[in-house]
């Protein structure tokens, strides 16, 4: 039996645009691990979201790191960008490129955690070979592009083969799930095995009361145990 201390990471994409300094502070404030941006191109994805020049401002007002979630067709070049504004972690989509290795290199080289994200009709399998050259991998529980989704829990089974693969081998990988995290699921999400859940709509919510929701959420672990 072990004490589950959750890792939440808030989602911008669901953050008030108008607001999004006092959002991401108050979040800061109130316990969130990092704040993860979800770049999307208008191509591998329908919308258009946000663009280097809003990292390189969030780094000047919080001190936890951001994660760049690159929804984009070409992960190759906006990795740079986004690297070159701050980005802690760069996530990109192993469907999105044909040069995984290479992008991992390269991320790598820029000192910079790096991530393979895969949609829900990606497997495991699909990925496995990166495992061990990757620091994340981003476990899509929604199609990508959207927020305010339902989580498909099917998706969640991956997380045991990704346990598995990690205990088999003696790798460190983190495991993220990211897509419909609310608080009526997010103790399964880490009860079978996630390090990090990302989370949107249940913090960024109309109510605008960031702190009585990230309270509500960590307030769930206070008697949950494994």
């Amino acid at each position: 039996m072990k004490k589950i201390f959750p890792k939440i990471a808030p989602s911008i994409l669901a953050a008030n645009p108008l607001n999004l300094e006092r959002d991401v502070k108050e979040a800061e404030k109130n316990g969130a691990y990092r704040i993860s941006v979800d770049v999307m191109d208008g191509h591998f994805v329908p919308d258009i979201t946000f663009g280097p020049s809003v990292v390189s401002n969030l780094k000047k007002i919080i001190d936890i790191d951001i994660e760049i979630h690159l929804m984009v067709d070409n992960p190759e070049l906006q990795s740079k960008f986004f690297i070159d504004a701050g980005a802690d972690v760069i996530t990109f989509h192993f469907e999105s490129t044909k040069d995984n290795e290479d992008l991992i290199r390269y991320i790598k080289q820029r000192q910079i955690r790096v991530g393979i994200a895969i949609k829900p009709e990606t497997q495991v399998d699909d990925i496995k070979k990166y495992l061990s050259e990757i620091d994340e991998i981003t476990v899509m529980t929604v199609v990508p592009g959207k927020g305010g989704q339902s989580l498909i829990k099917t998706c969640l089974d991956k997380v045991k083969e990704l346990i598995k693969i990690r205990e088999d081998h003696g790798l460190k990988f983190l495991i993220q799930i990211d897509g419909g995290v609310k608080k009526e699921n997010i103790c399964s999400v880490f009860e079978i095995g996630a390090d990090i859940a990302v989370v949107g709509t249940a913090i960024f919510n109309e109510s605008n009361n960031i702190q009585y929701n990230m309270k509500s959420l960590f307030n769930l672990f206070e008697i949950t145990e494994l």
